[in-house]
């Protein structure tokens, strides 16, 4: 170590009580933990807990840059998100590094390639239209629920191929059970615990993927499908490199895990902005009317509306996916003049960078023309807004869940006006967005004549 550098024992912060860290303040907290962290320690702040002991954790565009391109090749991915490995296995992208991470996205790259994304418009398109048919005559839903309906929907359709109603609705609720398992402190495989409930409904999905290949392959129309599934079977690179069947499956249910809750939480903060801002309502009415008349979206669309893209990157800014990134050190690495040594977790944080004022005018406001010529805000750091993360490990299937998003959001302006309860004023600026996206509730009036 140079005389310069610090140890990161040294960094503004505390490690929480003896033992569990500040396991329980983030249990109590979430997300608001780190809010407050950041407040009292600044953007370089160390902490740590009984699940990934010590912590540097990183806050602005440079901290983006170090852990996202730098220093990616010393930041192990696979490490730093292995307590979601009982979800997604270490065969999943998301789970590996190097050379085997390399290799799986360039497998995976044909699912969302131009080509690939148009095949899966309609699909979308159908799903949509007809799962928001009814919510004029609904009276108060539950925002986040019915959202979430039809982002697993989607994704059941679009990469495992169903398209049996009753299918699709034992699939996503198994899905739905696995995932709220993430959460659950006690590993305990038995059906009286959340994690064992969620590991009996990963081997029912298991189970009907392998049932679902088979199937094709005795029909013999593998080839022939156009589903995600089908095309990670397909899918041989240049290097002859395949995946086998047991790597399909859990790659699929990767592709699931982040096709289905993230899609769903960024577009309910979306329609709760909305919700809330009758101006920007019509504008964005305004320009469809201009762009597409009263026909329903089509892919020729979707680069012709700056607004909606405007709006949906201030989701994303103030309602980050991916509300923290997390990796492991594999080697020792430099930052802000702190030594950080190999086996530290490093966590940055673009729900705490897309809020910086430095950055952001006013950042607590929703205000997409902060994307516009000539503001274009995020342009004047690199690395500055990161929801779908950025690198060698940015979100691959980013642009799938843009096209939904304005798909949705389209089919719901053409039909709807709405409201959505709690309001910006009673509950802007929000800090714990997976918290109280449970509390939004929308009223959809239908427009048309």
């Amino acid at each position: 170590m140079t005389d310069k550098l610090k140890s990161a024992e040294m960094m503004p912060g505390d490690v929480g009580l003896p033992i569990v860290g500040g396991l329980i303040g983030f249990l109590l907290k979430r997300e608001e933990f780190y809010w407050q962290k950041h407040q009292q320690y600044g953007n370089i702040f160390k902490t740590s807990s009984l699940v990934f002991n010590k912590a540097a954790c990183l806050i602005g565009p440079a901290a983006n840059r170090l852990v996202l391109k730098d220093e990616a090749d010393r930041l192990s991915s696979r490490l730093g998100n292995q307590f979601i490995e009982f979800i997604v296995t270490n065969d999943t992208v998301l789970l590996q590094d190097g050379a085997q991470h390399r290799t799986s996205r360039k497998l995976i790259l044909p699912v969302f390639l131009p080509q690939a994304l148009a095949s899966y418009f309609d699909t979308i398109q159908s799903v949509v239209t007809e799962m928001t048919s009814d919510w004029g005559e609904k009276g108060t839903i539950d925002l986040g629920t019915e959202l979430r309906k039809i982002t697993m929907a989607v994704v059941v359709k679009i990469f495992l191929g169903s398209e049996e109603t009753e299918e699709i609705d034992r699939v996503s609720q198994w899905f739905t059970t696995l995932v709220d398992s993430i959460n659950s402190v006690i590993k305990w495989d038995n059906p009286l615990t959340v994690y064992g409930r969620g590991q009996a409904a990963r081997r029912k999905i298991v189970d009907y993927i392998r049932q679902v290949i088979r199937e094709r392959s005795t029909r013999g129309d593998l080839q022939q499908s156009t589903d995600v599934l089908s095309l990670l079977l397909n899918t041989v690179d240049e290097d002859g490199n395949k995946f086998t069947e047991t790597q399909v499956i859990n790659q699929a249910i990767g592709l699931l895990f982040a096709g289905g809750d993230t899609t769903s939480s960024l577009i309910s903060w979306l329609l709760f902005e909305l919700g809330n801002s009758s101006e920007w309502r019509q504008r964005l009415r305004d320009e469809q009317q201009q762009v597409m008349g009263n026909n329903p979206i089509a892919m020729s669309h979707l680069r012709q509306l700056p607004n909606m893209i405007n709006v949906i990157k201030e989701s994303e800014r103030l309602y980050a996916p991916a509300w923290v990134i997390s990796r492991v050190a594999t080697a020792d690495i430099e930052y802000g003049g702190y030594l950080i040594p190999a086996s530290w977790f490093v966590f940055i944080f673009p729900m705490l960078t897309h809020r910086l004022p430095e950055i952001y005018k006013d950042p607590d406001a929703f205000d997409p023309d902060r994307f516009a010529p000539p503001r274009e805000e995020d342009q004047k750091q690199p690395y500055s807004l990161i929801g779908f993360g950025g690198g060698v490990h940015s979100c691959l299937g980013v642009e799938l869940a843009k096209m939904e998003m304005k798909i949705i959001l389209s089919t719901l302006l053409q039909k709807y006006d709405w409201t959505v309860t709690p309001t910006t004023a009673e509950i802007s600026p929000v800090r714990q967005p997976a918290k109280m996206q449970k509390q939004l509730k929308a009223t959809f009036v239908s427009i048309e004549s």
